[in-house]
């Protein structure tokens, strides 16, 4: 009997010690397994994949132990051992699954909005004037012209002060003529050379006296320095004729003509060298003179012994008292000429009236027929305007007709047409009295200048202080691809521009 339970003892001790045994080695096997599965997880990071850690199983076959014959109650340690092993594998997967395409997109989209916003709100210039503009003022009704000219010249000051209305280069449409050879007068003086030479003076001198003759008949052709040299001759001869008298006033209009004038040396004596000093210094002791130019139209060039001194009007230009050869010119018209006496002190007044040249006549009477009644109340370009435009190959038109009333007070209409786009500004009073100030020369200028360069845009009705609408005011009113709409003053007429090139008119007109 003591031996029997001696040997049921020790199955019993056997029974308690091998399940405890088996436990203890299980969960070293296990932990070693989750430090094999955390290394082989650094492999699919650096391919960039993501793999699932593999499954613990539990069988006997994958740890090597002997299988328990009842559950595993045993042991406090599986309660722990089960959040230890977990965390470790959501440690490793954070890493695996943080994007890192997002900051390329971040830093290259938000540049684009930075740009936009600066042009949106910064203020946009009216765009310039795309053509040159054409100017003509004309009369409608008798005795308008004078008014028709001055008006012109008024309103082209006005929108050249801008410096952004180009106007048409007309001295480019009308180059002025070449100066015609004095060819008499230039063989008057070659005889006359060959007489002095020659010992001849009395035939000298008669030669010399025709030739001025002949270069002062042309003072907008001739050349000063050609004219002082012929007055130095004829001093010259006249000296040696025994008229001291008559040779010194020679040297005096040679100094006027051309200050640079010198005798040479080689052709003049000491004589006539001494009388043409003496002549130089009492013209330079002399007290200056001034002259006054003015012309119609206004604006051309003056000329003084070849010399640019300003357009007109043109005050107090300060001269050497004697005759000077005064030359105002303006493109497209006939240039006028004169010699002015200037005295010591005194003043001297040129009033030039400028007549339109061949060409610009027969613009001007195309300009007459465009600024009718009848062309003005047109619904479409008119061909006289197409024509002009054509010819001097202007984008824009402005055109003033000028008529007076009957008791006498002028007053024009204005239309400007951009042959282009077929857009016209129309219904533009211009009161010439100076009463009104929104229809005066300035507003109107400003009112063509806001259509060339566009800045004009029409307006919708709106309603004044007073509740009056616009609608029943004396405004204007426009038409900009068939819907309505109001301008101050003005009718403004627009069609699309197909962007294709101007189609000028072949027929009717011609220039």
């Amino acid at each position: 009997m003591n031996t029997f339970r001696r040997i049921a003892l020790l199955l019993t001790l056997l029974l308690a010690v091998l399940p405890a045994h088996a436990q203890t080695t299980r969960k070293k096997t296990t932990r070693k397994k989750a430090v094999a599965t955390k290394v082989a997880k650094k492999k699919p990071t650096a391919k960039g994949k993501k793999k699932a850690p593999p499954a613990e199983d539990p069988s006997p076959a994958d740890t090597g132990d002997v299988a328990s014959p009842q559950p595993m109650v045993f042991g406090e340690p599986d309660a722990p051992s089960a959040p230890s092993d977990t965390p470790k594998a959501p440690e490793s997967r954070p890493s695996l699954a943080t994007p890192t395409q997002a900051p390329p997109p971040a830093s290259t989209e938000p540049v684009k909005p930075e740009g936009r916003p600066s042009l949106a709100h910064s203020p946009v210039a009216p765009s310039a004037a795309t053509g040159p503009v054409a100017l003509f003022s004309v009369p409608r009704t008798p005795g308008a012209a004078e008014a028709a000219v001055r008006l012109e010249t008024e309103l082209r000051n006005h929108l050249q002060r801008g410096g952004d209305v180009p106007f048409v280069d007309l001295g480019q449409a009308f180059p002025p003529s070449e100066p015609l050879p004095l060819t008499k007068a230039d063989a008057l003086f070659e005889e006359g050379r060959g007489a002095y030479d020659n010992l001849d003076p009395e035939m000298a001198e008669a030669r010399f006296r025709e030739a001025v003759a002949a270069y002062e008949k042309a003072p907008g052709d001739l050349r000063p320095q050609r004219l002082s040299e012929t007055y130095l001759f004829l001093g010259a001869s006249r000296m040696l004729n025994g008229d001291t008298a008559g040779a010194k006033e020679s040297f005096l209009r040679s100094v006027v003509a051309d200050a640079s004038t010198r005798p040479d040396k080689a052709l003049f004596g000491q004589d006539v060298q001494k009388a043409f000093d003496d002549a130089r210094a009492e013209v330079a002791a002399q007290p200056a003179g001034t002259l006054v130019v003015d012309s119609l139209p206004a604006g051309a060039q003056v000329r003084v012994r070849g010399e640019d001194v300003g357009v007109t009007p043109l005050k107090g230009v300060s001269v050497a008292p004697g005759r000077h050869p005064v030359v105002v010119s303006l493109p497209g018209h006939t240039s006028y000429a004169q010699f002015a006496e200037v005295k010591p002190a005194g003043s001297a007044q040129v009033k030039a009236t400028l007549e339109p040249g061949p060409g610009l006549s027969a613009i001007r009477e195309a300009a007459v027929r465009a600024g009718s009644k009848a062309a003005f109340d047109s619904e479409t370009l008119p061909p006289e305007t197409a024509a002009i435009a054509d010819r001097l190959d202007a984008r824009y038109l402005v055109l003033a007709a000028v008529s007076q009333d009957k008791k006498g007070r002028f007053g024009a209409e204005l239309q400007v047409w951009d042959v282009r786009t077929q857009a016209r500004l129309r219904g533009v009073e211009i009161d010439l009295s100076g009463k009104e100030r929104d229809e005066s020369p300035a507003a109107t200028a400003e009112k063509v200048r806001g259509f060339i360069n566009g800045s004009m845009a029409p307006r919708v009705a709106e309603s004044t202080g007073s509740g009056e609408s616009l609608l029943k005011r004396p405004w204007f009113w426009a038409v900009v691809g068939g819907v309505a709409a109001v301008t101050a003053g003005a009718v403004y007429v627009v069609t699309q521009d197909n962007g294709r090139p101007f189609n000028p008119v072949s027929g009717g007109v011609g220039f």
